[in-house]
């Protein structure tokens, strides 16, 4: 997860005053101390950070509990709150067809890579968007976004020696015909520096962009906010991406930076792959931080996974095959790594990285030796004995021994979701008699 460091920090001091018997002055005391060390480490600013402080620790000694809470949980509560006041309330970026967006930054924020996740992430919304590389500064830019639109199957323009960026930009449009959301990678420095916002302001003022977005490198900490005070006087920028805040111990005073200078933040960047994009929410981002999950944002990411609902009914009345175990992982692979996965649960940062790692390592293991399966393996794995172990672990390139512990567990699976389906047909049974209290 983003802000690992930041959210253990935050879920031990939770922990420690859950488990206090008496929540009294000195104990919400000691928790404000340990909540300020958490957020100083994560590079909010101590300002900031000693204003939330006291607000949490009044509101925890003096507001009532509300309905049945008890003074432990009212002070999570309290921190929730706050905390989501400090990292500013987040709003969607509301985006169509048709509309322009325009990326600014300088070099090295990753203005390029964030135009390709943007694209990627409007396409699974169903919108049709189009690519254009108006950065003439950097030469590598246009094979950069070039590659990166290949890879998500994403219309692309660009012109190679070409440096008159406004030129590009009303060529790639006149090329799409205006139609689709058209993203523009602006052209970006290696400073902040009138030069700069001069192009900016000129290209902005030519072709008027629905929305201007400023990509901020969130490892700059509590920079950020001053960025994203300059780019929003100089060319009326919109809000702000963060980008590079897996792992940033800085992640923290960027957000909160941003927020103190109303400067809305409608994306984070959260790792190196084209699909670590989150749009940015306040109140999802601090449950999960603070280990209540985010079930929101998983049924989210599930509705955007194609389900094979004959084999989902198949896997629930524990009469499936292989051929649905591997639709199931490929399901599974959808939704993305576990670790996020996990992180959108309640708690679910507590499984170690280590052992979640391992079962992905195994999932991908399972299915490469699928594909070493003949249908009719595939159809009735009991056909599978010593014999057929050797030849599969052979042309999969694993173990014999993962072979059998892919058979192992398509067995188990079986087992326990008859068990499941017995279970359903004997409550219904029970209910029918008048005899499902309890049950």
């Amino acid at each position: 997860m983003a802000f690992e460091k930041l959210g253990t920090g935050l879920q031990d001091a939770i922990t420690n005053l859950r488990k206090a018997v008496v929540v009294d002055k000195k104990t919400v005391r000691e928790y404000v101390k340990e909540i300020q060390k958490v957020l100083i480490s994560s590079d909010v600013n101590v300002k900031l950070v000693f204003e939330l402080s006291r607000r949490i620790e009044d509101r925890g000694l003096l507001e009532k509990p509300p309905g049945m809470l008890s003074r432990n949980e009212n002070l999570v509560r309290v921190t929730y709150e706050e905390l989501v006041k400090l990292l500013g309330a987040g709003e969607k970026l509301e985006v169509r067809d048709g509309n322009r967006i325009m990326l600014v930054g300088t070099q090295g924020s990753g203005k390029t890579t964030t135009a390709a996740k943007l694209a990627k992430y409007y396409k699974k919304k169903g919108l049709n968007p189009k690519l254009i590389c108006a950065d003439t500064f950097r030469p590598a830019a246009y094979e950069q976004l070039l590659q990166l639109s290949e890879e998500i199957q994403v219309p692309f323009y660009g012109e190679p020696g070409n440096k008159d960026a406004l030129a590009i930009i009303r060529d790639g449009i006149d090329k799409f015909k205006g139609e689709g959301l058209i993203i523009i990678d602006s052209e970006g420095r290696h400073k902040l520096d009138t030069e700069l916002m001069r192009d900016i302001n000129r290209i902005f003022t030519a072709i008027k962009p629905t929305k201007t977005l400023l990509v901020l490198d969130g490892t700059i900490g509590q920079g950020a906010g001053g960025q994203a005070e300059a780019f929003r006087k100089a060319c009326n920028v919109d809000g702000v991406m963060l980008t590079k805040l897996d792992g940033s111990a800085k992640g923290g005073g960027a957000l909160s930076a941003c927020a103190a200078t109303q400067s809305k933040v409608y994306f984070i960047g959260v790792g190196e792959h084209i699909d670590d994009l989150e749009e940015f929410n306040a109140e999802r981002f601090v449950s999960r931080l603070i280990g209540f999950g985010d079930l929101q944002g998983l049924l989210e990411k599930a509705k955007e996974v194609e389900v094979d609902e004959e084999a989902a009914k198949r896997m629930m009345s524990g009469k499936f095959t292989l051929e649905d175990v591997y639709s199931q992982i490929d399901q599974m692979r959808q939704l993305g790594p576990m670790k996020k996965v996990m992180d959108m649960l309640p708690f679910g940062q507590k499984v170690p990285s280590d052992m979640l790692q391992m079962q992905e390592i195994k999932l991908k293991k399972f299915k490469i030796a699928m594909d070493s399966m003949t249908d009719e393996e595939m159809q009735d794995p009991d056909l599978i004995k010593h014999d057929r172990i050797e030849r599969i672990s052979k042309g999969a390139g694993v173990a014999p021994e993962d072979v059998k512990e892919l058979l192992a567990y398509y067995k188990k699976m079986k087992k326990m979701m008859k068990t499941m389906g017995n279970e359903r047909k004997m409550r219904k049974m029970m209910e029918r008699f008048g005899m499902g209290v309890g049950v």
